[in-house]
């Protein structure tokens, strides 16, 4: 898997862990897709 940029509108988010998020997104093509935040909730110092 690679990175991919796209506009769409969060839906819903999960929270995974301690530093993870889950967000389900809708893009213009009208698909749903999950996408995984990798360390996005942590704070920065």
């Amino acid at each position: 898997m690679g990175i991919i940029k796209t506009k769409g509108i969060v839906i819903a988010e999960h929270n995974m862990g301690d530093y993870d998020k889950m967000i389900t997104l809708l893009t213009p093509g009208l698909r749903k897709n999950f996408v995984c935040g990798k360390r996005s909730k942590k704070t920065k110092k």
